[in-house]
């Protein structure tokens, strides 16, 4: 963050009329984007535009964990990865997993319809098959 602030000190000598109101608005983004204590931010997000930043970064580091985990199990078989300790969880590859249930079909030679599609009408809580772990708490 330090480098940060001096990046964005050097960025605004060559703007003498930037306004200091929205010089400390910035200083406090860069401070604040990791958005609580426990991550690393001197301060906590004070204002709407802070605290957007902080959930955007936040969320982009979730995508970034999820991108690595599939990348890493690719060459599993299944539609469920193992557990993801950053996230708390393990992950279904959606990508898999719509793959498994059409080739499911195609193996019992079942040409499913829009009516009759397994993603057309996701399956309810305690439903059997491969869809009802999407409603149930899954095992690490």
């Amino acid at each position: 963050m330090i480098i940060e602030l001096e990046m964005l000190q050097a960025k605004l000598t060559k703007l003498p009329d930037f306004p200091p109101e929205l010089k400390t608005l910035l200083e406090h983004l860069i401070i604040s984007h990791h958005g609580q204590y426990d991550f690393g931010s001197p301060k906590l997000p004070m204002f709407p535009e802070a605290l957007m930043l902080h959930y955007l970064d936040d969320l982009d580091s979730k995508m970034e964990a999820m991108r690595a985990h599939y990348a890493r199990e690719s060459e599993s078989e299944g539609a469920w990865t193992s557990y993801n300790a950053s996230l708390g969880r393990p992950l279904l590859d959606s990508r898999k997993f719509i793959q498994g249930e059409k080739a499911a079909d195609a193996k019992a030679g079942n040409e499913p319809s829009e009516q009759t599609s397994a993603a057309a009408e996701p399956a309810k809580p305690g439903a059997a098959g491969p869809a009802a772990d999407l409603f149930s708490e899954q095992k690490a």
